[in-house]
């Protein structure tokens, strides 16, 4: 807050010069409109050109700490030109993996834009997350994957009125910071492939907001914090390759909205909580490695649109129930390393494209549309 007062300071001493220069061109103003379109628009334009100000200035301080050497700042950020834009890929091509794209909002009553996304992704950026995002408030939008980026989440972020933050891929450490909870318009939050450790904090219940949560192949400790439970808005939850302890949480009652979940060699210990059945808006469910107690099959009977299921060495056992032979939206269906016994159903889906049974205890014959589905 400090920085941002310092920069105001600055704009009102500025302002007067600004002043002063505006007074003389407006005493050639039609020379003017003759010869120089405006940058911006017209409305409040002193202001706006000493926020505007502000601005660029915290770009030059973004760019030094994240180690980012090839923005323009001759050009206008807002234009979409050459350092500040990667043109979207043709219709039908995937998006690039690298992306150097500073976004801006203009739809401001008073014609303003400001900065409300910056995505630098795959730059190879070796520096720090900068601290000096706090100086563009109206930034909704981070992406910074896969660079070489280090340190941790900077404490400034708690004041920014984020919706969607994506570090992942980088060589951040530390504790995940109990601050980033106090960002509370969060929406998606991916810190997936870093080096994060210890615990995760309670404090990130208070995300009510949040969708997507993703803390993937980090080095995240302990008992996973009931306070998540309040993440009732909660769509997708990825928790896999961690060494957490205890049991799988039996809070899913609360994420009843939930269509995505991975939980695979977390370090939890089974049974697959018997909660979990209440997840009808399911669509993908992957649950593996679990050691301890185990437990008969899950009921998913009501989750009609899974399409990948895999619960893999989660000391499973007894039949694989007939429902799921039945999941007309199934691609890949994965039931390896458990303790399954009985028959696979006569009848089944011949559109799955993949299927693991391996070790188990299956006996009888194939079934024919399981023949057919081979021999496609």
């Amino acid at each position: 807050m400090r920085r941002v007062a310092k920069c105001l300071s600055t704009m009102k001493r500025f302002g007067y010069m600004v002043l002063t220069v505006l007074m003389l061109i407006c005493m050639e103003t039609n020379k003017v409109k003759a010869q120089v379109e405006p940058l911006f628009p017209p409305d409040n334009e002193v202001v706006f050109i000493l926020f505007w100000g502000c601005a660029v200035q915290a770009l030059h301080e973004i760019a030094a700490e994240l180690g980012k050497k090839d923005w323009n700042f001759n050009e206008n950020p807002c234009n979409n030109k050459s350092s500040w834009f990667t043109p979207p890929p043709p219709p039908n091509i995937p998006p690039a993996i690298n992306n150097s794209t500073v976004t801006c909002n203009c739809s401001f009553p008073s014609g303003e834009c400001h900065i409300d996304g910056i995505y630098l992704t795959g730059q190879d950026l070796d520096g720090v997350l900068p601290r000096s995002l706090v100086k563009l408030p109206h930034i909704k939008t981070i992406l910074l994957y896969l660079n070489y980026l280090k340190g941790t989440i900077p404490h400034e972020w708690a004041a920014l009125k984020l919706e969607i933050l994506v570090i992942s891929m980088n060589r951040l450490s530390g504790p995940i910071p109990g601050y980033l909870g106090q960002i509370t318009t969060l929406k998606y939050l991916s810190l997936e492939n870093n080096l994060f450790s210890g615990t995760i904090p309670p404090e990130l219940g208070k995300l009510v907001n949040l969708e997507n949560l993703i803390l993937n192949a980090n080095f995240l400790t302990g008992e996973f914090p009931l306070a998540l439970a309040k993440l009732s808005n909660l769509k997708e939850l990825r928790i896999s390759s961690n060494n957490f302890t205890g049991k799988i949480p039996n809070i899913f009652q609360s994420w009843k909205q939930l269509e995505k979940l991975e939980i695979q060699a977390s370090g939890f210990e089974g049974p697959i909580p018997s909660s979990l059945s209440v997840l009808h808006n399911l669509t993908e469910l992957r649950i593996s490695d679990l050691p301890g107690e185990g437990s008969k099959f899950p009921n998913l009977q009501n989750m009609k649109n899974m399409y990948r299921l895999m619960l893999r060495s989660c000391n499973i056992s007894g039949p694989i129930p007939d429902y799921i032979w039945e999941f007309s939206q199934m691609q890949i269906l994965d039931l390896s390393f458990n303790k399954l016994e009985g028959n696979i159903l006569d009848s089944g889906n011949p559109k799955t494209q993949y299927m693991y049974l391996t070790s188990n205890s299956l006996t009888g014959r194939i079934p024919e549309w399981l023949n057919a589905r081979d021999s496609r």
